[in-house]
């Protein structure tokens, strides 16, 4: 469980840095695009920071084309979960545009730690147990 906090927390930490530039690249393209292209732009750029960063240090993995893709489809999903979220509260609820990334972020966060945690970079119990063994 102490675990679980500590990867969530961490999750978190690169989460907040991935919110806050994909804010900042939304605030300098939405009048010029558009909320939900902006939204799109901003998600896409930061999602390489995201992947380099948990893989490193959230849940310390190591880099294969599975993990890469697996990643990706998460990232994919969650985007066009960001997407969609942004849509609906842009041109159905005529939710203040510049509030719209704090909307997405209740909705994908969660839902990006679940997949990540539990698909992408999912370690086995053998795995985990040879680097207790390594540290002890």
């Amino acid at each position: 469980m102490i675990t679980i906090c500590r990867q969530f927390f961490k999750f978190g930490v690169v989460g907040l840095i991935n919110t806050i530039l994909t804010y900042l690249i939304y605030t300098l393209l939405y009048k010029a695009t558009s909320p939900t292209d902006a939204m799109a732009i901003g998600y896409g750029i930061t999602s390489v920071i995201g992947l380099t960063i948990n893989r490193k240090w959230v849940f310390k993995s190591n880099h294969n084309w599975m993990l890469v893709a697996k990643y990706y489809l998460t990232y994919l999903f969650t985007w066009t979960l960001s997407i969609v979220v942004t849509d609906v509260a842009s041109n159905y609820f005529h939710v203040l545009a510049s509030i719209i990334p704090l909307i997405t972020l209740f909705v994908t966060t969660p839902t990006n730690f679940v997949l990540s945690k539990y698909w992408v970079f999912k370690t086995t119990r053998i795995k985990e147990a040879s680097a207790h063994e390594s540290t002890d």
